[in-house]
């Protein structure tokens, strides 16, 4: 494994994890994350530790994949989602700290049955990423949608640097991690991701730089 310190990264950070780790480019495909600012080792840990997260999640039972979300900034690894029951709950969260690499697990994970699990899909099918409910009084705004409006929200933002921020909204409650390059930024992250149509409540794991 190539060791990158974070100085180093931060002034090279134009530089792909391709380039770093000296392969070709069409290996990489989606692992070039020029704009980060993670180094291109914290990058290929991050990777990889998601990777064999998922790979664990397929081979134990493949609902995991849809019910349950693993977001990772340098280590850190944010769970959310749902599943049915507190044996899968137990076996998720072990699954999840195999990894020695990890250095921290934000544990967001829901118990819930599966009846609501099932509506909870069904109206992420039915809103979609643009749809809005008209009786916001009486339905939730949509999951999914509130994620695209922090995406395009965060990427047109002056002073935010959107890629540095993992996000995920369960029953409307938005899980946000990454770094922030100041005090400035991390409030106008937050205030941003609050001021979004049905979002109830923000859990912030942003780090400072």
């Amino acid at each position: 494994m190539i060791k990158v310190n974070r100085g180093i990264g931060r002034v090279l950070k134009t530089v792909s994890v391709c380039a770093l780790l000296a392969v070709p480019l069409a290996a990489c495909g989606p692992l070039q994350m020029p704009l980060e600012d993670r180094t291109g080792n914290d990058q290929w840990q991050d990777t990889q530790i998601k990777s064999g997260i998922l790979g664990e999640f397929s081979k134990v039972d493949h609902t995991y994949l849809m019910d349950v979300n693993i977001d990772i900034w340098e280590q850190n690894v944010m769970v959310t989602g749902m599943v049915d029951s507190k044996g899968k709950y137990y076996d998720v969260m072990s699954l999840v700290k195999q990894d020695n690499r990890i250095k921290t697990v934000y544990d967001h994970l829901v118990i819930a049955d599966q009846e609501t699990i099932n509506a909870y899909h069904r109206a992420e099918d039915e809103y979609g990423k643009n749809a809005v409910p008209t009786d916001s009084a009486t339905q939730s705004v949509s999951d999914v949608w509130i994620e695209s409006q922090i995406k395009a929200l965060l990427l047109a933002e002056k002073g935010v640097s959107s890629v540095n921020y993992r996000w995920q909204s369960v029953q409307n409650v938005v899980y946000i991690m990454g770094e922030a390059q100041s005090d400035a930024e991390l409030e106008k992250v937050l205030s941003i991701v609050r001021r979004i149509k049905g979002v109830t409540k923000v859990v912030s794991h942003i780090a400072k730089a």
